[in-house]
């Protein structure tokens, strides 16, 4: 009898789900990369002091405060969903078990959890008209959008060749004007044309096949993530002008490791969300960009821990 009461005093946690953990722990990631990309937006702003507003940068620490519940509302759930006890956690949130308990509903949390906004593009649309147009003219923000990557590795190819534009634009059949805004990001090239530059410079296509991928809004199947990852942060270092690991490590300020950059280049598997974050900004790309193709890895059904076989 004794017993009995003292399983009722523990008052345990709903029925084992381990469906709802793992939906739980699956949005944790998410969230944890949603923060991770309305941080380095909020880095951003906090640089350009003289024209963001302090309600703006403001709303922005606001949307990670909004991000942080809900990824404790996630673990905590998962916590539960897997038969584990809330004590370990209540300590670290600063609150009784029992109000752990009742703050985060399993049912409640897993159905806000399965209808939740990503903030990354919500965030870049919510931009005032005015400031919109003050990061359009941002050179150091125009330079990172992937036509303008696409750009400067068609401009390396022309630069390495020794070809004029006029010769490029003779051997295309287009106007040499055509050609100059393809080499200076103001207007997209079709693959064909894009190809045809590289084809008559010598150099290999594939250096700016996931450049123009990204320019265009083209995604790899998800089974082929992993190698598309590492084939456009490669393609970054190549429009960057190809600068050495030295130079890309002091450009993360050494926040990864010489490891970890091989591995965002040519594997085994898939580098972490931080390391990624890390090479792209230092080789000039957008890390939105480069979330999409680390989102899509996850979809493979297999580990990240593979080797760049088991990916296709």
């Amino acid at each position: 009898m004794s017993a009995h009461h003292s399983d009722k005093s523990t008052r345990p946690g709903p029925a084992v789900n381990y469906d709802r953990a793992a939906r739980c722990l699956d949005a944790a990631r998410d969230i944890a990369e949603d923060c991770a990309i309305v941080a380095d937006e909020l880095s951003h702003k906090m640089c350009m002091v003289s024209s963001v507003s302090v309600a703006d940068q403001l709303a922005r620490f606001t949307e990670l405060a909004r991000l942080a519940e809900e990824g404790i509302s996630a673990l905590v759930v998962a916590q539960r969903s897997e038969g584990k006890p809330l004590a370990v956690l209540a300590p670290v949130l600063g609150r009784t078990e029992d109000r752990v308990r009742k703050k985060y509903p399993p049912d409640k949390v897993d159905t806000a959890l399965a209808h939740r906004c990503r903030p990354e593009r919500a965030l870049m649309a919510a931009q005032p008209p005015e400031e919109a147009t003050t990061a359009k003219k941002t050179p150091r923000n125009r330079l990172r959008t992937p036509i303008q990557r696409q750009a400067c590795a068609l401009s390396r190819m022309q630069a390495e060749a020794g070809v004029q534009q006029r010769a490029l634009a003779a051997k295309m059949h287009v106007d040499p004007s055509l050609v100059s805004r393809y080499l200076s990001g103001e207007r997209q090239a079709s693959w064909e044309q894009a190809k045809t530059v590289a084809d008559i410079c010598g150099r290999d296509a594939h250096l700016i096949k996931p450049l123009w991928d990204t320019a265009t809004s083209t995604l790899p199947p998800a089974e082929h993530a992993a190698e598309a990852l590492r084939a456009y942060l490669r393609a970054l270092r190549y429009a960057d002008g190809a600068p050495s690991q030295e130079s890309i490590l002091a450009s993360t300020h050494h926040s990864i490791t010489s490891a970890e950059l091989a591995q965002a280049f040519h594997g085994p598997g898939t580098p972490a969300w931080t390391v990624v974050r890390h090479v792209t900004m230092a080789l000039f790309g957008l890390t939105d960009n480069a979330h999409q193709l680390c989102r899509l890895t996850r979809h493979t059904g297999r580990p990240s821990g593979l080797s760049a076989e088991a990916f296709g």
